[in-house]
């Protein structure tokens, strides 16, 4: 499997993905609106009230540490009337230490790639198109660092390349990988801003270049997230909290919370649910992942398999195990276990998602 992440905020929750940092005067939010999101319903927001901007970002962690990574995001900058170079995605080595970012000048619209994480470091390339603002745009980013004095950085805006650096693209004395990647405002030093200025992101996705699947430049598209809507094959766990009268309608507020649920404390009970259907369009399915928010109700043993019915097919994922702490869980499939082959638009729309007690 090569997909690594992917992220649009769907829960409408900030704890869906990734460790925050907010900076003093600054805020990191899940919106609905100003701006609207790209698709969904909600996406990122990362703004600041003041005429500086401090350090405030995402932090997505990456299983291991990557050579070749290609990530794609809508980003939206309300930009006012700042004119400084300010940063907007940046990569850590697997020592936390800064290794490469992206910035953008609101005075000439550009995108630039610079060595570190700041407006600071050795310049590797501007971009050859503006960005405009007040608008959604599609960013492109691909880094592979063969060693420490080689790699090659891309950044395509909209479809188009616009960054293409060959060289060394690491910094200082960083290992030749990446492990973790920043979005928001990643630089730690304040970048010179404006009150109101924001940066928004919506449909984050992260690709490795291995295996077959999702193994490169990852495309447009979009993140979707299918709510629970009916009742499945299975029903064999207990409502708890406040009783909605049907088990798929404990799992489906948003953002999801601990004030409605299923549980069981028998192992093999199962709940798998009816989805509501990918929106109308012509799409074409590069994944789908189940995600559950759930806790231990204890401080004993306790896990979970997230499972999907796919046809007559029942898969169940390695189990997971709980925290006394609500938070949340994935299990990526990047074909129908049903076939071993790609997922349609059909088979998504007959899919069921639940959990099982392990």
């Amino acid at each position: 499997m090569t997909r690594l992440l992917t992220c649009g905020y769907e829960t409408g929750d900030l704890a869906e993905a990734g460790a925050n940092t907010i900076g003093a005067s600054a805020t990191l939010t899940v919106v609905s609106s100003t701006p609207t999101p790209r698709s969904g319903t909600y996406c990122l927001k990362a703004a600041t009230s003041i005429g500086t901007f401090s350090t405030t970002h995402k932090r997505f962690t990456l299983a291991a540490a990557k050579t070749d990574v290609w990530v794609r995001f809508g980003m939206f900058i309300h930009p006012l009337t700042a004119t400084a170079e300010v940063p907007f995605a940046g990569f850590q080595d697997s020592g936390g230490n800064a290794q490469i970012c992206l910035t953008y000048t609101a005075s000439d619209g550009l995108i630039r790639a610079r060595q570190g994480i700041g407006n600071a470091g050795t310049l590797l390339g501007t971009s050859s198109l503006t960005v405009s603002g007040d608008a959604w745009h599609l960013i492109e980013w691909r880094v592979q660092i063969s060693s420490t004095t080689s790699g090659i950085t891309e950044v395509w805006l909209d479809g188009a390349r616009v960054i293409n650096f060959s060289g060394d693209n690491t910094a200082g004395a960083t290992s030749a990988n990446v492990q973790f990647l920043l979005i928001g405002q990643p630089s730690s030093t304040l970048a010179s801003a404006i009150a109101g200025f924001y940066y928004a992101f919506d449909d984050l996705a992260i690709n490795d270049t291995a295996g077959t699947a999702n193994s490169g430049q990852i495309f447009d598209g979009n993140v979707f997230l299918l709510k629970p809507n009916g009742a499945g094959s299975n029903t064999s766990q207990t409502r708890g909290g406040t009783d909605t009268g049907a088990n798929f309608s404990q799992v489906n507020e948003l953002p999801p919370s601990m004030s409605q649920y299923v549980f069981s404390a028998t192992a093999a009970t199962r709940d798998t649910y009816a989805l509501e259907n990918v929106p109308a369009g012509s799409w074409t399915v590069n994944c789908c992942e189940v995600l559950a928010y759930a806790q231990n109700s204890d401080a004993g043993a306790g896990s979970l398999g997230l499972t999907v019915k796919s046809g007559a097919t029942t898969n169940e994922g390695t189990a997971q195990g709980l925290g006394i702490t609500a938070q949340y869980f994935r299990q990526l499939y990047e074909t129908d276990p049903a076939t071993s082959a790609a997922w349609t638009v059909s088979a998504v729309n007959a899919l069921e998602a639940g959990t099982t007690v392990r």
